[in-house]
C-alpha cells in the first residue's frame, strides 16, 4: 500500500517549489511526488522511505519521467546515512501525523500513523536532522493541529531550531500548517565547536541547559534565557566555575561564548536520591565530601547559595559529590556554605532517611538532632576556617 498525494501533499509541494536548491532530502518520500518536484530545481535528490512498495513506486514513476538526479533508497528515517553519511541544503518531511486509533489495520497504520500520540516520529526526526543539515540549510515539515501544535513547538525548542509558519490550510476537522525550520545561530555555533546531538533538558530562573557531545564525551551547555535581564551573569558563573576547578570543585570548565558556557555533564543520581537507595557507609563517604568541599568554599570567601535546598544542587557519582549550578555565586566576607548544608541535614525530610541507616549523628529525635545541628552550626562560626570540619567531628556519623 502507497499513501497517495492528498490535501498535505499539495500543500507542502508549493513550498518544496520556492526552497528546493542543492542537495535535498525528501524523508517519507511515498509516492515520490515532493523529490520529483525537487529534483526540478536541486542539484541532486535523495527520496528515502520505510515502505518497500513506495520506493519501487517512485523509482519507476521518475525513470518514466526520464529523471537522472534523483536516488531512491531504502531506510527508517535517518538508518541509512549512518553509513552513508551526507548533508543537504533542504529536506523535506512530511510524515505520518495522527495519532494512533485502537483496531487500525497495521498497513494503514504505517501510512498515517505519527505514534501513540501523533508527534513520536517527527520527535525521532528532529534529534537527529541538525546533524545531515548544512549549516546554512533548511526544512520544510508539515502537521497537523491532530500533531499538537504546542508539543510540535516544544520538540523544536528542545532541539534549538527556528522555525516559522510558512502555510495553513484548514479541513473539516484539522487544520495543516507547513514550517520553514532552520537551525538557530546558538545552535550552529555549537556544531562549530564541535559540539553534536544537542537537546535542552531543563530551565532555570535565568539559564536554560542542554546537553550535546563534545569529541566522545557528554557535555552539559548552559544558556542564558533571551528574557532574562540579568547581565554578565553567565559570565560570572563561568568565571567561577572555571576557577574553582582548581580547588577540586564541581564540573570540569570547557569553554565560555557570550551568553554560555560548556562543561562536563556529570551523570549520578541528585543527593536526595542517592541518600535514599545508598548504604550507611557510601552516605557517610558522601557527606564529609560535600562539608569538605562547603569548607573550602568559605576558606576562600564565597557563598554559593542553595546549600540549604541543594536538591538539584549536588549530584553523587560513585560515592563522590559534585556541586553544581554556580548561578549565585559571589564573594562574601561571612560565607555559610557549611552552616546552610547543616541547615539541610537538620531538616525533616532528610531526618527521616538518614535515621533509618543508623548514622550516629541521626540517633535521637529530629528535635534532639535539630538541636544538635544547631550546636554545630554555632561551633562552626567561631572556629577558624582551616580547621572547621576537624573542630565539627564530621567522623561522628
Amino acid at each position: 500500500m502507497v499513501y497517495e498525494p492528498r490535501e498535505d501533499t499539495f500543500l507542502i509541494e508549493q513550498e518544496v517549489e520556492r526552497y528546493a536548491q542543492g542537495r535535498v532530502l525528501d524523508m517519507g518520500t511515498g509516492t515520490g511526488v515532493l523529490a520529483i518536484e525537487a529534483s526540478q530545481k536541486a542539484d541532486f535528490v535523495i527520496g528515502v522511505d520505510i515502505n518497500k512498495d513506495a520506493l519501487d513506486y517512485a523509482k519507476k514513476k521518475a525513470d518514466v519521467m526520464n529523471i537522472s538526479n534523483i536516488k531512491f533508497v531504502h531506510s527508517d528515517l535517518f538508518s541509512y546515512f549512518k553509513k552513508n553519511p551526507d548533508r543537504f541544503d533542504l529536506i523535506i518531511f512530511n510524515p505520518p501525523y495522527l495519532p494512533d486509533h485502537e483496531g487500525e489495520e497495521e498497513e494503514i497504520k504505517l501510512q498515517v500513523s505519527g505514534g501513540k500520540k501523533g508527534y513520536e516520529i517527527l520527535e525521532r526526526f528532529l534529534s537527529e536532522a541538525s546533524g545531515y543539515l548544512v549549516p546554512e540549510g533548511k526544512m520544510l515539515i508539515l502537521f497537523s493541529t491532530l500533531t499538537n501544535k504546542d508539543k510540535v513547538h516544544e520538540i523544536l525548542d528542545r532541539y534549538a531550531f527556528d522555525y516559522q509558519k510558512l502555510s495553513e490550510k484548514r479541513l473539516a476537522f484539522e487544520s495543516l500548517f507547513v514550517y520553514l525550520v532552520e537551525k538557530s545561530g546558538f545552535l550552529r555555533a555549537l556544531e562549530k565547536k564541535g559540539i553534536t546531538n544537542i537537546s535542552k533538558i531543563a530551565k532555570g530562573h535565568r539559564g536554560v541547559i542542554y546537553t550535546g557531545m563534545h569529541h566522545s564525551r557528554k557535555v552539559a551547555i548552559k544558556k542564558k534565557r533571551p528574557e532574562s535581564e540579568a547581565v554578565g551573569r553567565m559570565e560570572n558563573e563561568a568565571r567561577w566555575l572555571k576557577f574553582l576547578n582548581r580547588k577540586g570543585i564541581g564540573p570540569k570548565f570547557i569553554f565560555f561564548k557570550k551568553d554560555y558556557f560548556v562543561y562536563n555533564f556529570i551523570e549520578g543520581d541528585f543527593i536526595m536520591d542517592f541518600f535514599e537507595k545508598a548504604d550507611k557507609r557510601a552516605v557517610k563517604k558522601v557527606l564529609i565530601d560535600v562539608l569538605r568541599q562547603c569548607n573550602l568554599l568559605d576558606v576562600i570567601g564565597v557563598n554559593k547559595e542553595e546549600m540549604h535546598h541543594p536538591l538539584k544542587h549536588i549530584i553523587v557519582k560513585d560515592s563522590k559529590a559534585v556541586m553544581i549550578d554556580f548561578e549565585r555565586i559571589h564573594a562574601s566576607q561571612k560565607p555559610k556554605n557549611v552552616t546552610q548544608f547543616l541547615q539541610f541535614l537538620s531538616s525533616k525530610k532528610v531526618y527521616a532517611i538518614l535515621h533509618n541507616k543508623g548514622l550516629k549523628i541521626y540517633s535521637g529525635t529530629w528535635a534532639q538532632t535539630k538541636e544538635q545541628f544547631l550546636g554545630m552550626a554555632k561551633k562552626y562560626k567561631k572556629a577558624v576556617k582551616e580547621a572547621a570540619v576537624k573542630e565539627l567531628r564530621f567522623d561522628s556519623f
